[in-house]
């Protein structure tokens, strides 16, 4: 098997399975051999993806039916928006999205969605806002040595949430019979992601699930009447901060009626605390109606912050810069 990784034109990535170690182990099952994926899109647009595959089918077994799952942000609603074909040597058919009902083999009761999750995590991105969405075959085959070869077409759009997004999209496939497995004849599926995706064009925030952040709000989606939890990572990149012990939040709330309500003190309701004594990450938990002491009727739908020292004037911003960090209040 060629192990390769070229660009067709200037769009189009062409990724070679053998790169990933989920797939140099899947000698006897199925294997993702490449992907081919347009490297840049529009918010709202339709990408096409080819998933080229190939099945040994070593042995006897069966039928199953062919698993795939694609890891994509949350906010894409990727159930909705993804339809899948397929062609092969055994015919051309559909996948469909796997019914929760329907349970994995060993996947010790999870759905296929959180099975996946488990097995391979967030597969190389960092913000936890993302999802498995597992496709199954119309048809089933069976394992009686014969080989196949196939492709499987995926149409996906992208930027349902309007955000501009940086992101390694996953992909996996496997076999109702054998679900993530391996053993003595080998492993029984295949992984791999790709590189950063970009979608451009949209109206949000800026969401890079790839690149380790100064700062990250946890839950990613939140409204102002929940809490939430700050955090600065000065490990990321030396700062105008690094040295200091003494972290603070510096605050601006924008509300739907055209306000602005700023909190920029250096006190205990806005001290950043360590997470260790040598972690040099810092976290602040808040209630954000609360922390800028917003009237009833009023909302909060955007906030501008910094993080500063005790003396409030060395501050530290977007990318590193005196430009404020942003987050924008909303639930989907």
């Amino acid at each position: 098997m060629r192990s390769y990784l070229h660009i067709k034109g200037k769009n189009l990535w062409m990724i070679c399975a053998c790169v990933v170690l989920g797939v140099v182990l899947a000698c006897c099952g199925e294997i993702i051999t490449g992907v081919d994926q347009p490297s840049t899109a529009t918010v709202g647009s339709t990408i096409d993806i080819t998933v080229h595959i190939d099945i040994p089918t070593v042995g006897d077994g069966g039928p199953d039916n062919l698993i795939l799952g694609i890891l994509m942000p949350k906010g894409w609603k990727g159930a909705q928006n993804t339809t899948v074909t397929y062609k092969s040597p055994l015919g051309d058919g559909t996948m469909s999205i796997v019914p929760e009902s329907s349970l994995p083999k060993n996947g010790g009761g999870l759905t296929w969605s959180a099975y996946m999750k488990k097995t391979f995590g967030l597969a190389g991105n960092l913000i936890d806002d993302m999802e498995w969405v597992p496709f199954q075959t119309d048809k089933a085959y069976t394992h009686n040595g014969t080989e196949i070869t196939g492709d499987l077409h995926v149409k996906l759009k992208v930027g349902a949430d309007g955000n501009n997004t940086l992101v390694k999209l996953g992909y996996v496939i496997t076999d109702t019979g054998n679900g993530f497995t391996s053993d003595g004849n080998g492993t029984y599926y295949s992984q791999l992601s790709t590189p950063c995706f970009e979608v451009t064009g949209g109206t949000g925030d800026l969401v890079d699930f790839c690149n380790p952040q100064l700062t990250i709000i946890d839950p990613p989606k939140s409204l102002d009447n929940d809490f939430v939890t700050l955090t600065f990572d000065g490990n990321v990149v030396a700062t105008p901060l690094t040295g200091n012990t003494e972290l603070y939040l510096c605050a601006t709330a924008y509300t739907s009626d055209n306000k602005t309500i700023e909190v920029c003190e250096q006190t205990e309701k806005t001290k950043m605390a360590q997470t260790s004594a040598t972690s040099n990450k810092y976290q602040l938990t808040f209630w954000p109606k609360e922390f800028f002491n917003v009237p009833d009727g009023q909302t909060i739908v955007k906030m501008e912050y910094f993080v500063t020292d005790k003396t409030g004037t060395t501050k530290v911003g977007y990318g590193n810069t005196l430009s404020p960090f942003v987050y924008t209040f909303k639930c989907e």
